[in-house]
C-alpha cells in the first residue's frame, strides 16, 4: 500500500477511536513570536540546503544536534510547549520552506499534558505525516516516540497507546522510520531514571540526551544515508 493510501486508511480508523471526548487544540498563535524569531534567524544567517531538519517541541530545542551529528548540515526548529497540532499549523514556515533532505520530528509531551487521548495524538501525527508527504514528496522522516518522564508517568498508558499507533503507521510507510526511546530511559525498576531528567521531571539533562542520542542514532543516520533528492 502506498504511503498516501495508508495514511487515508489510518485516518479513518483513528477517527472512529477518537469519537470519545477530545481536548481542544490550543491556539497556535501563542507561538507567533517564536516562529518569527526563526525567520529572523534565517534572514541573518541563511540555513543550509538539503539539511537534516530537527523539528518539534522543547526536546528538540534543547538537543545539541550539531554536536550529536557532526559533519552533517543540521537545522533545529524546536519550540517549547508545542503540540503536534502546532507543528502542523506552522509546517510551511518551519519545515516545508527548508526543503530538507531528512526530517526528524519529536512532539507529544505537551499533548499528553493537555489531556489529549491517544487516538487524538496519533491522528495528529497522521495528519502531520500526510502533510509532509503532500508538500515534500519523497522526503523521509524519523519520528521519535513520546518519551517516558517522571512528570507524565501517571499518563504512561496514553503515551504507550499513542506510540503503538504511530509505530504501526510508520511500519507501513517506507518514508517513515519510528524510534522508541522508552527502554533506554527506564531503570531496572521499570520507571524513568531520575538522573536523566532536569529538575522539572520532563526535559532531559545532558546524561539523558546522551542516551537519547544513542537510541536514535542508527535510525537517523540510516535514513540520512538513504535519503535521495528528487
Amino acid at each position: 500500500m502506498s504511503p498516501n493510501k495508508f495514511v487515508i486508511a489510518t485516518v479513518v480508523c483513528l477517527e472512529v477511536g477518537a469519537l470519545k471526548a477530545q481536548a481542544p487544540n490550543p491556539d497556535p498563535a501563542r507561538f507567533e513570536k517564536d516562529i518569527a524569531a526563526f525567520e529572523s534567524e534565517d534572514h541573518v544567517s541563511p540555513p543550509p540546503r538539503d539539511a537534516m531538519l530537527f523539528v518539534g517541541s522543547s526536546s528538540i530545542g534543547y538537543w545539541d544536534v550539531a554536536a550529536a551529528f557532526p559533519g552533517i548540515a543540521t537545522i533545529k526548529r524546536g519550540f517549547g510547549g508545542s503540540h503536534v497540532s502546532d507543528n502542523i499549523y506552522f509546517a510551511d514556515r518551519i519545515v516545508v520552506r527548508y526543503r530538507p533532505r531528512l526530517i526528524v520530528f519529536y512532539a507529544g509531551d505537551a499533548d499528553v499534558a493537555g489531556n489529549k487521548n491517544a487516538e487524538q495524538i496519533a491522528q495528529d501525527y497522521t495528519t502531520f505525516i500526510a502533510l509532509i508527504h503532500s508538500k515534500l514528496p519523497g522526503t523521509p522522516m524519523v519520528i521519535i516516540g513520546i518519551k517516558p518522564s517522571p512528570a507524565h508517568w501517571s499518563r504512561m498508558e496514553i503515551i504507550r497507546r499513542a506510540n503503538d499507533m504511530v509505530r504501526q503507521l510508520a511500519a507501513s510507510d517506507h518514508l517513515v522510520a519510528y524510534v522508541d526511546v522508552e527502554a533506554p530511559l527506564l531503570g531496572t525498576d521499570g520507571k524513568p531514571r531520575a538522573e536523566f531528567y532536569a529538575d522539572n521531571g520532563l526535559n532531559l539533562n545532558e546524561r539523558g540526551y546522551e542516551e537519547w542520542t544513542k537510541a536514535t542514532r542508527t535510525a537517523i543516520e540510516t535514513s540520512w544515508s538513504r535519503a535521495e533528492r528528487k
